[in-house]
């Protein structure tokens, strides 16, 4: 849910409130009603895939869990993905889309069983502000905002808990984005650059030669080469 409340209903049991910001799983072989909240606008991505070769374990595990919880950066990209693999018509007669809603999945359950050891909240929110923005002219000061923090003390738990910084974070997001839409996409080089948060070409085929060693018209031929 990007904005907004729904309210669902499975079966016969108490309706749940999904907001702004969480995640819902609805398994198959149950009957769903869904009422949209009418306070606000409201927005969502739906990403379907098929549940092949579960155990019957697993299937139980999954009825018996919390169908709902905060959106990850990383359960965001993946939906992402799986939305821009749609759009561009690259699913591989649906393989690939079934791959990244069972990639997606799989999150779900990990960071589920694995809360206690999830990221420090403000290192997710700020991850989660950087994808969402990635293309925008976003800097350290709109991250930390976003992460509720002061951008001293961000930048302290990015090194602790990521080895990073938050504006590397940025920029290597940014070059990992742009040599997807440069790989996968018949767009210009210009366009990628723009979409991937570069203010000019430039910058964007000097930062994709220093990450790949070859220009991006370079990359995108060794990509595309029979």
């Amino acid at each position: 849910m990007h904005a907004g409340t729904m309210h669902i209903q499975v079966d016969d049991k108490t309706a749940f409130a999904v907001g702004a910001g969480e995640i819902c799983m609805l398994l198959p072989g149950h009957t769903e009603t869904i009422r949209m909240g009418r306070d606000s606008e409201v927005r969502q991505t739906l990403v379907r895939g098929r549940l092949d070769d579960l155990t019957p374990q697993m299937h139980q595990w999954l009825e018996s869990v919390r169908p709902t919880r905060r959106l990850s950066s990383a359960m965001t990209y993946l939906a992402r993905e799986a939305v821009v693999t749609e759009q561009t018509r690259l699913t591989a007669d649906g393989a690939l889309l079934d791959a990244l809603a069972t990639a997606l999945l799989w999150r779900f359950i990990a960071e589920f069983e694995n809360y206690p050891a999830a990221l420090p909240a403000p290192i997710e929110a700020a991850r989660l502000f950087i994808h969402t923005h990635v293309s925008e002219p976003i800097n350290l000061t709109d991250i930390a905002e976003a992460a509720a923090v002061t951008p001293a003390h961000l930048i302290r738990l990015f090194r602790e808990h990521m080895d990073t910084t938050p504006v590397r974070y940025l920029w290597d997001r940014r070059i990992t984005l742009g040599i997807e839409l440069l790989t996968s996409t018949g767009l210009t080089v210009a366009t990628v650059a723009s979409r991937s948060g570069f203010k000019t070409s430039f910058h964007f085929a000097r930062r994709i030669r220093e990450a790949t060693g070859q220009s991006p018209t370079e990359l995108r031929a060794a990509i595309w080469q029979p």
